[in-house]
């Protein structure tokens, strides 16, 4: 992943709710997928092997904060055991062409968890971060983040 895709993505979750996180992270896999399909057309299976472990993790992340008192939970661990086995085999065999059913399941994820974000109104999980502000600066047409926070040390995620 590129380094202004991490400061965005990074950005993203200082200032998300809970469903907002489960849409980023869902982007999160598809790009990490675009990128392993990029590394394998480029004849690079390290970074191949790298974005696919990358999306592994985050698969199992999802997989590990499921609520099984909701039945829906159930519905989606089929699918994310789907798409790791899917994952899992497209990186042992070197086939990037299973990824196209790990990639359809996440978008259809995707999709919903996005009209669901929409509707979140619980506001951010992260309490106490940096406001971020944006605007232009003296650049030709550039558009610079920044911040101001009188109480730096005070910042952070409260549990």
């Amino acid at each position: 992943m590129k380094k202004e895709l991490i400061q965005e993505y990074t950005l993203r979750i200082t200032q998300a709710s809970r469903s907002e996180l489960i849409v980023i992270m869902y982007e999160i896999i598809l790009c990490d997928l675009a990128s392993a399909k990029e590394a394998y057309a480029a004849e690079n299976p390290e970074l191949y092997d790298r974005e696919l472990a990358h999306a592994g993790r985050f698969i199992s992340e999802l997989m590990g904060a499921l609520d099984y008192s909701v039945a829906l939970s159930y519905q989606l661990m089929s699918l994310y055991v789907f798409a790791n086995k899917e994952l899992t085999t497209a990186r042992i065999r070197r086939k990037p062409e299973l990824l196209a059913g790990v990639e359809n399941v996440i978008e259809t994820l995707l999709t919903g968890y996005r009209k669901v974000s929409e509707e979140d109104t619980s506001g951010p999980v992260m309490k106490n971060t940096q406001q971020v502000y944006a605007g232009l600066t003296y650049g030709k047409g550039t558009l610079n983040e920044m911040y101001v926070n009188g109480n730096e040390a005070r910042r952070g995620f409260m549990a």
